[in-house]
């Protein structure tokens, strides 16, 4: 029997790609066909991956005409969004406009940017770099089952953590089993992306 589902436009998280890192869960994250936004520093490696682009966020006018005119042969026809005053901001009224409040963003340096996606209340936030998902919890509360000697990283504070230990910013499963974070304020969870 097919395990087959049908997703709806938009329920499946955007991509932004700040950074080009090619990742392995890339494609998988691309057969969904999630609305593709683009750096505008990207551009040109992404154009080489062969994937469409529905949005390119430029931070100047100079530029944009480069990277238009580079890639439109590529990548088809894109929305280009004006991110001269704000990169997350614009991106994140693009989304709001199009009613997409999920977001997976390729980056190099999650930590570098937790604080650019704080304000960013409304939206599912995680934040991958090839070797770490960083996902953050707006919700207060994060469960999830890991198995003995696993660990997690975490970055908050005023954190409560059960069936596990927290050391620094580590999280370390004892047993096996559900380990449980709390807090009144939101909070990132890193997790090993393999």
């Amino acid at each position: 029997m097919s395990s087959h589902h049908f997703v709806r436009e938009g329920q499946e998280p955007a991509l932004f790609v700040v950074d080009p890192i090619t990742d392995d869960h890339l494609m998988s994250i691309l057969e969904w066909s999630p609305l593709v936004i683009v750096a505008g520093d990207a551009m040109l490696k992404v154009a080489s991956w062969g994937i469409r682009v529905d949005a390119i966020v430029l931070d100047s006018l100079a530029h944009n005409e480069t990277v238009v005119n580079d890639t439109a042969a590529h990548v088809g026809l894109a929305h280009i969004i004006d991110g001269s005053n704000s990169m997350t901001d614009a991106v994140l009224s693009y989304l709001r406009h199009k009613n997409q409040y999920a977001l997976q963003v390729l980056v190099h340096s999650p930590e570098q940017t937790f604080k650019a996606w704080e304000h960013a209340v409304d939206f599912q936030i995680a934040l991958i770099d090839g070797n770490m998902k960083w996902s953050r919890i707006r919700e207060g509360r994060f469960e999830k089952w890991i198995p003995e000697g696993a660990s997690l990283l975490t970055h908050g504070s005023q954190l409560s953590v059960k069936h596990a230990t927290l050391v620094d910013n580590r999280i370390v499963a004892g047993t096996p089993g559900i380990v449980e974070i709390e807090s009144a304020l939101p909070f990132w969870v890193g997790e090993q992306h393999y």
